[in-house]
């Protein structure tokens, strides 16, 4: 196996967040990169000590070419950003950032990767489907973002902040029309639409290690046969609330 060779040469890249010692990613990225022959690394600086916008600025004096901005501070940067893509604006959360002479540059790569990944997981489509969504994190807004631009019939969104879930529904329906929805979980008609949804997607922590036993829906919302479900989190492998769906659905994945 490669290698990293560093140098005096070797561009510096980040990932910031509270959770950075959990995250596979700058293991993946140097991997990566020193099977390609780039001649760059990936080091993980934690927010447990200072905020997002020192730790930026920090790394901007230190050259830094580009940060993955991990939990919980994808839906914070929007004062920072000199630029944005359109899936960064309209989800409002940035999962990547480029430094140039303009300053911070913020792309959400998370939507077209979600966009990829989901007929390849699957064997389906977005389209015309009608999704159930639990949070309106940074996940959760890429995901969002991604059935919209892949025409979805509908998203419906439950989250413990309200507020939260409004202020995405308005972006996504600025954009794609009428297609989001806020929904509080003991409405009756947030039930109808659990029951008739045909995908429904955790894209919060709940269920994440060591909060093995967690997960995120009433006792009282019960999975059936022609549900999709799929769960973001990734340690463990297979969540509590993948279990339960497994009693009843065909397809649980993560």
């Amino acid at each position: 196996m490669p290698e990293l060779n560093i140098d005096g040469k070797t561009s510096l890249y980040a990932i910031t967040g509270k959770y950075t010692g959990f995250s596979p990613i700058p293991g993946l990225f140097n991997t990566i990169v020193s099977f390609m022959g780039y001649n760059s690394v990936m080091m993980p600086f934690d927010t447990n000590r200072y905020d997002v916008q020192m730790v930026l600025d920090a790394l901007q004096i230190l050259n830094c070419k580009g940060v993955y901005i991990d939990t919980p501070h994808r839906c914070d940067l929007d004062g920072l950003l000199a630029t944005q893509t359109e899936e960064a604006r309209i989800s409002g959360a940035v999962n990547i950032i480029r430094a140039d002479d303009r300053g911070y540059n913020g792309n959400n790569t998370e939507v077209k990767a979600f966009q990829k990944a989901f007929p390849k997981i699957t064997g389906e489509t977005l389209t015309g489907k009608k999704i159930f969504l639990i949070g309106s994190g940074g996940i959760a807004r890429a995901i969002a973002v991604a059935c919209a631009y892949e025409l979805c019939e509908k998203v419906t969104f439950i989250n413990r902040t309200q507020i939260k879930s409004r202020e995405l529904c308005e972006r996504i329906n600025k954009r794609f029309g009428n297609i989001a929805f806020a929904a509080d979980l003991n409405e009756p008609e947030t039930i109808h639409n659990f029951y008739n949804a045909d995908i429904i997607i955790n894209a919060t922590s709940a269920g994440m290690f060591p909060d093995i036993d967690n997960h995120s829906l009433p006792e009282n919302y019960n999975f059936l046969p022609h549900h999709l479900v799929l769960d973001t989190v990734y340690n463990p492998p297979q969540t509590r609330l993948m279990r339960l769906a497994g009693t009843k659905c065909h397809r649980v994945l993560n």
